[in-house]
């Protein structure tokens, strides 16, 4: 990673309601520190966080933001989780790794601007596919869950649930 000493974060939040306040504090929370993150939303996403903040919060942030495509058109229903998740499962690994490769390969005098990511904490609503973009570019991936602990505890107990046949593997209804 040649002369960089100070580690990047790239933080990339599942793109919607409930997911981009906590991953965007934590964002904040780790640059008090002194360590350069860039925080990742969807297009959408990007364009209302950058509408909700003045010129002037933007360009004294100390989290630099950049976006990738879901791939849903403007006018498309969000809402809909279904063709949310199958629509951001297809398009955002390849432009998260876009992302990434560009950002490490860019030379520049400019440390600050253009420093290689060091570690990726991706959303675990995400899956793994952000983590594994990391780790295949040799990039330390974090899960980093946005929900409280109780929600993570049940999630996290679905697998078992549908294995036992207590609840539907395909809509979560009880099966008895």
């Amino acid at each position: 990673m040649g002369r960089q000493t100070q580690p990047h974060v790239l933080i990339i939040p599942f793109p919607a309601q409930g997911h981009v306040a906590p991953l965007m504090k934590l964002a904040h929370r780790i640059a008090d520190h002194g360590i350069k993150v860039t925080f990742v939303n969807s297009e959408f996403i990007h364009g209302q966080v950058v509408a909700a903040l003045s010129d002037e919060a933007v360009a004294r942030s100390r989290v630099r933001l950049e976006s990738i495509p879901d791939g849903l058109d403007p006018e498309d229903d969000r809402s809909d989780l279904v063709k949310l998740i199958e629509s951001v499962d297809r398009v955002m690994p390849s432009h998260l790794k876009g992302l990434i490769e560009k950002g490490n390969s860019t030379t520049s005098n400019d440390e600050d601007e253009h420093m290689q990511i060091t570690c990726v904490i991706s959303d675990i609503t995400l899956g793994r596919w952000a983590i594994v973009e990391a780790e295949k570019l040799g990039i330390q991936g974090v899960p980093f869950s946005p929900f409280g602990p109780g929600t993570l505890a049940w999630v996290l107990q679905i697998p078992k649930l549908t294995e036992a046949r207590i609840i539907n593997s395909t809509d979560g209804s009880p099966l008895n």
